[in-house]
């Protein structure tokens, strides 16, 4: 997988995979928290993804109803890396239901935003605050191979 491409599949994946690997504490983590609007209107259920530029593992949350995260890091605790981040910002998921279906939830973030972001954060020592006001203008993709 290319760095900063990542499909809506590839990021439900990272978020459970951070769900449920461990590891201690960490001194370099920052608790990292903001906002997320799509042409001024809060993003709910949006997965936002902080992915250190040096490598390591990436936090990622999924956006309230009002548009508001707190990034995970792991099962133990919340909060990114310090450093630089690419951030990308998604609305594509497929659930498995209870009936065994599969739904479909489209992707309507911009290609610019997630699988080929253009987003960046600089986390700081303490607490850091990121709001993200992305407007709808631009293309938007299903699917990684489609972006290419």
């Amino acid at each position: 997988m290319k760095r900063g491409r990542i499909g809506g599949v590839g990021l439900s994946c990272v978020v459970l995979w951070l769900l449920i690997s461990g590891c201690g504490g960490r001194s370099d983590l920052s608790q990292v928290s903001g906002r997320v609007t799509l042409d001024g209107q809060p993003l709910g259920d949006a997965l936002v993804v902080f992915t250190p530029l040096t490598g390591g593992r990436p936090a990622a949350a999924r956006t309230d109803a009002s548009g508001r995260y707190t990034l995970v890091y792991d099962r133990q605790g919340t909060g990114a890396i310090q450093g630089e981040h690419m951030v990308t910002i998604s609305t594509r998921v497929e659930r498995e239901l209870a009936d065994g279906t599969v739904e479909d939830v489209p992707e309507r973030v911009p290609a610019q935003f997630n699988f080929r972001s253009e987003l960046t954060a600089n986390i700081q020592e303490g607490q850091n605050e990121f709001d993200f006001d992305l407007d709808s203008e631009g293309e938007v993709y299903q699917s990684e191979e489609e972006a290419r």
